[in-house]
Protein backbone atom coordinates (compact mmCIF):
# COMPACT_ATOMS: atom_id res chain seq x y z
CA UNK A 1 0.00 0.00 0.00
CA UNK A 2 1.63 3.20 -1.09
CA UNK A 3 2.37 5.98 1.47
CA UNK A 4 2.53 9.42 1.09
CA UNK A 5 3.71 12.48 3.02
CA UNK A 6 2.76 16.32 2.11
CA UNK A 7 1.63 19.30 3.92
CA UNK A 8 -0.93 19.32 6.21
CA UNK A 9 -3.93 21.53 4.43
CA UNK A 10 -7.32 22.71 5.85
CA UNK A 11 -9.14 19.74 5.23
CA UNK A 12 -6.93 17.72 7.18
CA UNK A 13 -8.21 18.63 10.56
CA UNK A 14 -10.90 16.30 11.12
CA UNK A 15 -8.40 13.32 10.84
CA UNK A 16 -5.74 15.15 12.33
CA UNK A 17 -7.71 15.73 15.83
CA UNK A 18 -9.25 12.14 15.22
CA UNK A 19 -6.18 10.41 15.40
CA UNK A 20 -4.36 12.75 17.92
CA UNK A 21 -7.24 12.10 19.81
CA UNK A 22 -6.31 8.23 19.51
CA UNK A 23 -2.87 8.41 20.34
CA UNK A 24 -3.01 10.78 23.14
CA UNK A 25 -6.00 9.82 24.84
CA UNK A 26 -7.41 13.01 24.41
CA UNK A 27 -10.87 14.59 23.46
CA UNK A 28 -10.00 17.54 22.04
CA UNK A 29 -13.57 18.71 19.23
CA UNK A 30 -12.58 19.92 15.89
CA UNK A 31 -13.93 22.95 17.14
CA UNK A 32 -11.35 23.55 19.30
CA UNK A 33 -8.37 22.55 17.14
CA UNK A 34 -9.57 25.09 14.69
CA UNK A 35 -10.44 27.74 17.27
CA UNK A 36 -6.67 27.23 18.41
CA UNK A 37 -5.42 27.79 14.81
CA UNK A 38 -6.85 30.58 14.27
CA UNK A 39 -5.68 32.48 17.49
CA UNK A 40 -1.58 31.34 16.21
CA UNK A 41 0.69 34.17 16.00
CA UNK A 42 1.14 34.48 12.43
CA UNK A 43 4.98 35.39 12.68
CA UNK A 44 5.90 32.42 15.22
CA UNK A 45 6.99 29.06 13.07
CA UNK A 46 4.29 26.51 12.47
CA UNK A 47 4.17 23.87 10.29
CA UNK A 48 2.47 20.63 9.80
CA UNK A 49 2.56 17.33 7.76
CA UNK A 50 0.45 14.41 7.39
CA UNK A 51 1.18 11.23 5.87
CA UNK A 52 -1.27 9.15 3.99
CA UNK A 53 -1.43 5.74 3.20
CA UNK A 54 -4.80 3.88 1.22
CA UNK A 55 -6.74 7.14 1.32
CA UNK A 56 -6.52 7.56 5.37
CA UNK A 57 -4.08 9.72 7.34
CA UNK A 58 -2.17 7.37 9.62
CA UNK A 59 0.72 9.70 10.71
CA UNK A 60 1.47 13.53 11.42
CA UNK A 61 3.83 15.94 12.60
CA UNK A 62 4.06 19.75 13.76
CA UNK A 63 7.14 21.99 14.37
CA UNK A 64 6.24 24.77 15.77
CA UNK A 65 7.34 27.52 18.23
CA UNK A 66 6.26 26.87 21.86
CA UNK A 67 6.74 29.53 24.87
CA UNK A 68 8.31 27.06 27.48
CA UNK A 69 10.98 26.03 24.97
CA UNK A 70 14.63 27.53 25.48
CA UNK A 71 15.29 30.31 23.08
CA UNK A 72 16.19 29.27 19.41
CA UNK A 73 14.21 26.02 19.85
CA UNK A 74 11.64 24.54 18.53
CA UNK A 75 8.89 22.06 19.27
CA UNK A 76 8.10 18.62 17.42
CA UNK A 77 5.36 16.42 17.68
CA UNK A 78 5.22 13.08 15.21
CA UNK A 79 2.16 11.01 16.16
CA UNK A 80 1.77 7.69 13.88
CA UNK A 81 -1.34 5.50 14.52
CA UNK A 82 -0.82 2.25 16.25
CA UNK A 83 -1.32 -0.03 13.43
CA UNK A 84 0.27 2.05 11.04
CA UNK A 85 4.36 1.90 13.31
CA UNK A 86 7.45 -0.08 12.33
CA UNK A 87 6.30 0.81 8.45
CA UNK A 88 8.91 3.97 8.30
CA UNK A 89 5.87 6.25 8.82
CA UNK A 90 7.58 7.69 12.05
CA UNK A 91 11.41 7.95 10.06
CA UNK A 92 9.41 9.92 7.13
CA UNK A 93 7.47 12.04 8.87
CA UNK A 94 10.94 12.91 11.41
CA UNK A 95 12.65 13.87 8.21
CA UNK A 96 10.66 16.50 7.12
CA UNK A 97 10.61 17.87 10.67
CA UNK A 98 14.36 18.02 10.64
CA UNK A 99 14.61 19.55 7.33
CA UNK A 100 12.39 22.14 8.12
CA UNK A 101 14.02 22.56 11.37
CA UNK A 102 17.53 23.25 10.07
CA UNK A 103 15.93 25.68 7.09
CA UNK A 104 13.98 27.92 9.71
CA UNK A 105 17.89 28.01 11.97
CA UNK A 106 16.51 26.46 15.33
CA UNK A 107 19.26 26.13 17.57
CA UNK A 108 17.51 22.52 18.80
CA UNK A 109 14.60 20.72 18.89
CA UNK A 110 12.42 19.84 22.54
CA UNK A 111 10.37 16.76 22.18
CA UNK A 112 7.79 15.44 25.49
CA UNK A 113 6.93 11.59 25.74
CA UNK A 114 4.78 10.21 27.99
CA UNK A 115 6.25 8.96 30.99
CA UNK A 116 4.53 5.39 31.15
CA UNK A 117 5.61 5.59 26.87
CA UNK A 118 8.83 3.71 26.68
CA UNK A 119 8.35 2.74 23.31
CA UNK A 120 8.50 6.53 22.27
CA UNK A 121 10.71 7.28 24.68
CA UNK A 122 13.54 5.10 23.40
CA UNK A 123 12.16 5.93 19.78
CA UNK A 124 13.23 9.50 19.92
CA UNK A 125 16.52 8.64 22.14
CA UNK A 126 17.57 6.62 18.86
CA UNK A 127 17.43 10.02 17.04
CA UNK A 128 19.44 11.79 19.85
CA UNK A 129 17.21 13.05 22.28
CA UNK A 130 17.94 13.27 25.69
CA UNK A 131 16.02 13.77 28.63
CA UNK A 132 16.00 17.10 30.43
CA UNK A 133 13.28 17.81 32.74
CA UNK A 134 9.99 15.41 34.02
CA UNK A 135 6.95 16.76 34.92
CA UNK A 136 4.12 15.45 37.07
CA UNK A 137 0.24 15.97 35.79
CA UNK A 138 -1.86 16.22 38.68
CA UNK A 139 -5.69 16.72 39.08
CA UNK A 140 -8.18 17.65 41.94
CA UNK A 141 -11.83 16.15 41.50
CA UNK A 142 -14.03 19.88 42.14
CA UNK A 143 -16.85 17.94 42.90
CA UNK A 144 -16.14 15.82 46.16
CA UNK A 145 -13.38 18.32 47.05
CA UNK A 146 -14.08 19.89 51.06
CA UNK A 147 -11.95 23.08 51.85
CA UNK A 148 -12.49 22.54 55.79
CA UNK A 149 -8.94 21.18 56.70
CA UNK A 150 -7.32 23.79 55.30
CA UNK A 151 -9.28 27.02 56.63
CA UNK A 152 -6.13 27.14 59.36
CA UNK A 153 -4.04 27.73 56.64
CA UNK A 154 -6.07 30.59 55.09
CA UNK A 155 -6.97 32.14 58.63
CA UNK A 156 -3.05 31.73 59.24
CA UNK A 157 -2.28 34.13 56.11
CA UNK A 158 -5.17 36.45 57.08
CA UNK A 159 -3.82 36.81 60.28
CA UNK A 160 -0.40 38.28 58.86
CA UNK A 161 -2.25 41.10 57.14
CA UNK A 162 -2.75 39.67 53.77
CA UNK A 163 -6.00 39.90 51.57
CA UNK A 164 -6.74 37.88 48.60
CA UNK A 165 -8.32 39.77 45.66
CA UNK A 166 -8.42 39.66 42.09
CA UNK A 167 -8.32 41.46 38.54
CA UNK A 168 -12.18 41.74 37.88
CA UNK A 169 -13.29 45.28 37.07
CA UNK A 170 -9.74 46.24 36.91
CA UNK A 171 -8.25 49.18 34.67
CA UNK A 172 -5.49 49.09 32.46
CA UNK A 173 -3.08 49.98 33.71
CA UNK A 174 -3.53 47.55 37.11
CA UNK A 175 -4.01 44.91 34.46
CA UNK A 176 -0.26 45.81 33.14
CA UNK A 177 0.84 45.45 36.37
CA UNK A 178 -0.36 41.96 37.02
CA UNK A 179 1.28 41.10 33.64
CA UNK A 180 4.33 42.11 34.68
CA UNK A 181 4.24 40.68 38.27
CA UNK A 182 3.50 37.48 35.94
CA UNK A 183 5.97 37.60 33.96
CA UNK A 184 8.79 38.38 36.82
CA UNK A 185 7.54 35.06 38.41
CA UNK A 186 8.63 32.78 35.95
CA UNK A 187 11.67 32.47 35.54
CA UNK A 188 12.13 31.98 39.29
CA UNK A 189 10.60 28.83 38.14
CA UNK A 190 12.26 25.64 37.40
CA UNK A 191 10.34 25.41 34.18
CA UNK A 192 11.93 28.21 33.10
CA UNK A 193 15.25 28.90 35.68
CA UNK A 194 17.37 31.11 32.79
CA UNK A 195 15.05 31.95 30.09
CA UNK A 196 14.66 35.26 29.04
CA UNK A 197 11.42 37.60 30.57
CA UNK A 198 8.60 36.44 28.45
CA UNK A 199 7.03 39.70 26.43
CA UNK A 200 3.50 40.74 27.65
CA UNK A 201 1.20 39.42 24.66
CA UNK A 202 2.68 35.68 25.48
CA UNK A 203 1.63 36.32 28.86
CA UNK A 204 -1.72 37.27 27.87
CA UNK A 205 -2.16 34.50 25.69
CA UNK A 206 -1.32 32.09 27.97
CA UNK A 207 -3.89 33.41 30.30
CA UNK A 208 -6.03 33.34 27.73
CA UNK A 209 -7.30 36.84 27.91
CA UNK A 210 -7.46 37.87 23.98
CA UNK A 211 -10.31 34.76 23.38
CA UNK A 212 -11.49 33.64 26.94
CA UNK A 213 -10.59 36.71 30.10
CA UNK A 214 -11.67 35.75 33.13
CA UNK A 215 -9.97 38.68 35.41
CA UNK A 216 -11.57 36.60 38.46
CA UNK A 217 -9.32 33.62 38.09
CA UNK A 218 -6.31 36.02 38.35
CA UNK A 219 -6.00 36.24 42.10
CA UNK A 220 -3.59 38.03 44.31
CA UNK A 221 -2.35 38.09 47.74
CA UNK A 222 -1.86 41.10 48.67
CA UNK A 223 0.26 42.64 51.68
CA UNK A 224 -0.62 45.41 54.61
CA UNK A 225 0.55 48.18 52.50
CA UNK A 226 -0.73 47.21 49.44
CA UNK A 227 2.29 45.03 48.16
CA UNK A 228 1.55 41.97 45.88
CA UNK A 229 2.76 38.96 47.39
CA UNK A 230 1.61 36.16 45.36
CA UNK A 231 -0.74 35.12 42.56
CA UNK A 232 -2.40 31.75 41.55
CA UNK A 233 -3.47 31.93 37.46
CA UNK A 234 -6.55 29.36 36.22
CA UNK A 235 -7.69 29.30 32.62
CA UNK A 236 -10.66 27.16 31.87
CA UNK A 237 -10.52 24.16 29.11
CA UNK A 238 -13.91 22.64 28.44
CA UNK A 239 -15.14 21.53 31.66
CA UNK A 240 -11.64 21.47 33.25
CA UNK A 241 -10.27 24.54 35.16
CA UNK A 242 -6.05 24.09 34.43
CA UNK A 243 -3.84 26.18 37.06
CA UNK A 244 -1.13 27.64 35.33
CA UNK A 245 0.99 29.13 37.77
CA UNK A 246 0.84 29.49 41.63
CA UNK A 247 3.94 31.49 42.77
CA UNK A 248 5.07 34.10 45.50
CA UNK A 249 7.67 36.94 45.37
CA UNK A 250 11.08 36.04 46.07
CA UNK A 251 10.61 38.14 49.84
CA UNK A 252 6.89 36.94 50.79
CA UNK A 253 7.93 32.88 50.84
CA UNK A 254 8.30 30.81 53.12
CA UNK A 255 4.97 32.38 54.51
CA UNK A 256 2.23 29.81 53.41
CA UNK A 257 0.53 32.13 50.92
CA UNK A 258 0.44 29.42 48.07
CA UNK A 259 -1.97 26.86 49.45
CA UNK A 260 -4.76 30.12 50.71
CA UNK A 261 -3.94 31.51 47.08
CA UNK A 262 -4.95 27.82 45.56
CA UNK A 263 -7.76 27.48 47.84
CA UNK A 264 -9.21 30.27 46.16
CA UNK A 265 -8.66 29.46 42.74
CA UNK A 266 -10.49 26.12 43.91
CA UNK A 267 -13.50 28.24 45.42
CA UNK A 268 -13.85 29.84 42.01
CA UNK A 269 -13.39 26.91 39.82
CA UNK A 270 -16.44 25.30 41.58
CA UNK A 271 -18.49 28.60 41.48
CA UNK A 272 -18.43 28.38 37.62
CA UNK A 273 -19.64 24.53 37.89
CA UNK A 274 -15.74 22.87 36.42
CA UNK A 275 -15.50 19.40 37.69
CA UNK A 276 -12.04 18.81 37.83
CA UNK A 277 -8.81 21.38 38.09
CA UNK A 278 -5.61 20.17 36.61
CA UNK A 279 -1.96 21.17 36.83
CA UNK A 280 2.04 20.30 35.94
CA UNK A 281 4.85 20.56 37.62
CA UNK A 282 8.56 20.02 37.03
CA UNK A 283 9.69 17.90 38.90
CA UNK A 284 12.10 20.00 41.22
CA UNK A 285 9.27 21.97 42.23
CA UNK A 286 8.80 19.99 45.79
CA UNK A 287 7.50 22.89 47.58
CA UNK A 288 4.64 23.30 44.95
CA UNK A 289 4.59 19.41 44.52
CA UNK A 290 3.47 19.11 48.25
CA UNK A 291 1.42 21.27 48.25
CA UNK A 292 -0.66 19.84 45.53
CA UNK A 293 -0.39 16.35 47.59
CA UNK A 294 -1.79 18.25 50.76
CA UNK A 295 -4.69 19.39 48.80
CA UNK A 296 -5.88 16.21 47.28
CA UNK A 297 -4.52 16.39 43.96
CA UNK A 298 -4.42 12.88 42.79
CA UNK A 299 -1.23 12.44 40.25
CA UNK A 300 -1.68 11.12 36.41
CA UNK A 301 1.06 10.15 33.72
CA UNK A 302 3.59 12.67 33.64
CA UNK A 303 5.88 13.61 30.75
CA UNK A 304 9.59 13.97 29.74
CA UNK A 305 10.79 16.71 28.03
CA UNK A 306 13.36 16.00 25.47
CA UNK A 307 16.33 18.12 24.02
CA UNK A 308 18.62 17.75 20.75
CA UNK A 309 20.50 20.12 19.78
CA UNK A 310 21.21 20.80 16.19
CA UNK A 311 23.91 19.00 14.83
CA UNK A 312 23.25 15.56 16.55
CA UNK A 313 23.76 12.69 14.59
CA UNK A 314 20.45 10.78 14.15
CA UNK A 315 19.25 7.37 14.01
CA UNK A 316 17.76 5.20 11.97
Amino acid sequence: MTAALRPFTAADAPAWVTLSNLVLGRTVSLEAFQAEEARRDPTRLSRRWVMEEGGEVRGLAHLYFFPFDPPGFLHAGILVHPEARGRGTGRALWAAVEQAAGEAGAAGLVADVGDTDPESLAWAQRRGFRRHAHRFASELDLTTFDETPYLDALARAEAQGVTFTDLEGADEVTLERYLNFFADRLPETPDLAGHPRWPLPQVREILHLDHDPRPDWLILAVGPQGEWLGTTAMVRYREMAYNELTATHPQARGRGLALPLKLHAIRRAREAGLTVMRTNNHSRNAPMLAVNRRLGFEPRPGRFELHLPLGVTSGA
